[in-house]
């Protein structure tokens, strides 16, 4: 809107109110709003450690609570005995792929180690079914093939890593 359009606007207007508020107008509106704000709380000191209590009580059942879900599934020895075999032979895999490392090959051992943690969750999954539900033979296979799966995987990522390692070692490369 132009500055002439907003002149007319002002001279067209015939109804201006230019009556003054009534004295003590101000003291009577602010006044008002005193009323209308909430009045401040006194702290008291019974219904905080109430509250405490509730929370700490609460914090020591979640805990437990949590503590009680990530205990160790109870296997038969031989499921076991599988199990030990093949979490060492994952465990050694992995710390020979955390040998190999290298700036060439930080972000392809960073992405196994993402995957490696899926398949460790869908692992722990595998486990608590067996906690609700007993063992059975289809998650126990599902197990072994987890495990297997992981083997594979890394031993898959190792062979990269070499890969990329002796084409970053190769002199005859570095004299052309």
């Amino acid at each position: 809107m132009s500055t002439n359009n907003l002149n007319q606007l002002f001279e067209n207007q015939t109804n201006w109110d230019f009556e003054e508020p009534n004295l003590g107008h101000e003291k009577r509106f602010l006044d008002k709003l005193k009323k209308q704000q909430p009045k401040k709380k006194k702290f008291n000191w019974l219904s905080m450690s109430i509250a405490a209590s509730l929370l700490l009580g609460f914090g020591i059942l979640i805990f437990n609570y949590n503590n009680n879900q990530t205990e160790e599934v109870a296997f038969s020895p031989q499921v076991q005995e599988t199990h030990d075999y093949f979490s060492s032979v994952i465990n050694n895999e992995l710390a020979t792929l955390k040998k190999q490392e290298t700036p060439q090959s930080k972000a392809l051992i960073n992405d196994a180690m993402n995957e490696m943690e899926s398949l460790e969750k869908d692992y722990q999954n595998l486990k608590e079914e067996i906690a609700k539900n007993g063992e059975n033979k289809q998650i126990v296979f599902a197990m072994i093939t987890n495990m297997q799966t992981r083997i594979s995987f890394i031993k898959s990522v190792l062979e990269q890593v070499e890969d990329i390692n002796k084409i970053n070692n190769i002199e005859d490369e570095k004299h052309i």
